[in-house]
């Protein structure tokens, strides 16, 4: 997945959590959503998240995001 689209997920959680204080069902649904949207494959970027840490929505935004964030900020540079 391009640097771009990861900084959209993650962005899209951003928003998603700060929406009327939602909070983590502990699921991958808004990340799920995403993927559905921008027409990526669950079978090959979900696996990949888990690798990272990304068991559900708030560990993609957290743990993920940590550990890719210099990756991201290279791509984009």
């Amino acid at each position: 997945m391009p640097g771009a689209t990861l900084r959209a997920l993650f962005d899209h959680l951003d928003a998603a959590f700060d929406e009327n204080g939602a909070v983590c069902d502990h699921t991958l649904s808004r990340t799920r959503a995403f993927l559905l949207a921008h027409r990526l494959e669950e079978a090959r970027v979900l696996p990949w998240l888990a690798n990272h840490g990304g068991y559900c929505d708030c560990e993609v935004l957290s743990n993920v995001e940590n550990a890719v964030a210099g990756v991201i900020e290279r791509d984009e540079d």
